[in-house]
């Protein structure tokens, strides 16, 4: 692992960091290969994004130097399939949960070794039902965010027979799994819960819904009653790319074509260097 502190060689950050007490900042999980950060304007985007809803927004300034870092001293040292972090706390200061007034953010990039998930892509997984509900919050919704507790305790009550969960909030509607996006179809038609309420809207899952054009798309309030009528499910995020799934709950869904065809159709995209 190589880790960059404030466009550094470093690994530590302050005790005092808002990062470290509050949670108070975002981050991405990137997927890099030598030839690109793959889909890197979607993830700085939902960044800023998120930067910005919590009432510390980036500088056109601090953009550029960031994505020239990025460009100029991360990519070179990518030889192989990697995952890049990146988090942004607001750094030091205030008072308590108080924020300071003009913050002096903390940037976080890190190197990391990806997860090979292509056994999973093959072969299809289980899904389980958490226990946990997602909170619901619609000012905090879709952004990826330093508070991520429910996704830690619901990762611990997953059983080793299943691959994820999905996680439903307080009215039993369907979300997302703990650490991806649930897609299915039904009778030609592909579906996937809305997230103006909970979850994160997944880079990849935007990636879907724009760069596919076989299938009509709907997005909105579903149950699971909803999925488990599906003919095929499948579940997604920017690192496993769309991983099949094969079981949700003991109920037995085929690999199908149009899961298949999308795999290819994704996977083409990546190869091809898609930023």
């Amino acid at each position: 692992m190589t880790w960059f502190v404030d466009y550094k060689l470093d690994s530590t950050i302050s005790v005092a960091d808002r990062g470290l007490a509050y949670g108070d900042g975002v981050f991405e999980t990137i997927l890099a290969t030598p030839k690109a950060l793959v889909q890197l304007d979607d993830h700085l985007s939902r960044l800023y994004r998120g930067l910005s809803k919590l009432g510390m927004p980036f500088s056109l300034e601090q953009k550029i130097k960031l994505k020239d870092f990025l460009a100029s001293r991360v990519r070179p040292l990518i030889h192989e399939k990697t995952v890049v972090k990146l988090i942004v706390s607001r750094g030091e200061g205030g008072r308590g949960y108080l924020a300071p007034e003009h913050c002096i953010h903390t940037v976080i990039i890190g190197i990391l070794a990806a997860p090979d998930y292509q056994y999973h892509q093959n072969k299809g997984v289980s899904l389980s039902v958490s226990p946990v509900p997602a909170g619901c919050n619609r000012y905090l919704a879709g952004i990826k965010h330093l508070n991520r507790l429910e996704n830690v305790v619901a990762k611990r009550f997953l059983s080793s027979a299943d691959f994820e969960a999905l996680m439903l909030n307080n009215q039993q509607e369907l979300v997302e799994c703990i650490q991806s996006n649930v897609f299915w179809f039904w009778r030609g038609t592909l579906y996937t819960p809305a997230l103006h309420k909970a979850g994160v809207q997944g880079t990849f899952r935007k990636a879907i819904i724009e760069q596919q054009s076989r299938h009509l798309i709907q997005v909105g309030r579903y149950f699971i009653s909803d999925l488990l009528k599906a003919d095929e499910v499948f579940i997604a995020n920017s690192l496993m790319g769309i991983v099949p799934v094969k079981s949700v709950a003991g109920r037995s869904f085929p690999i199908g074509s149009h899961t298949r065809k999308l795999q290819l159709l994704m996977h083409d995209k990546e190869m091809h260097g898609s930023h």
